[in-house]
């Protein structure tokens, strides 16, 4: 459901989108690049404003690794409509979070031996 909004300042209209959280879960989310990355899962709120959204890991997603989801920081939302665009900064983040992961599970598993 949309509701569109007229906020009025200094004799400047805006349109302004309000939804409901709800309605925007298992849009499909895409890259800035066109690739696709998974669906909308849930909203992480911090207390009046959302904080950034869960996102499942498609199938066929640009991700190496199988991970089964990812949380994407609102300000990396480009755009929210029938589908979702967001920044490339996601994927490239999450792979040197994977490489560092790696880097750290092997240095651990040489220590134990």
């Amino acid at each position: 459901m949309k509701i569109l909004y007229y906020y009025t300042s200094y004799n400047i209209r805006m349109a302004v989108n309000f939804r409901k959280v709800s309605s925007v879960y298992h849009s499909k989310v895409y890259t800035e690049d066109g690739y696709f990355l998974g669906e909308v899962e849930d909203a992480i709120i911090s207390g009046n404003k959302v904080y950034g959204w869960k996102i499942k890991i498609g199938r066929s997603n640009l991700l190496k690794r199988n991970i089964k989801g990812l949380i994407v920081p609102h300000q990396l939302v480009k755009a929210m409509g029938e589908i979702w665009i967001v920044s490339k900064a996601v994927s490239s983040t999450t792979e040197s979070r994977e490489t560092t992961e790696e880097t750290e599970s092997k240095e651990n598993i040489e220590k134990t031996e």
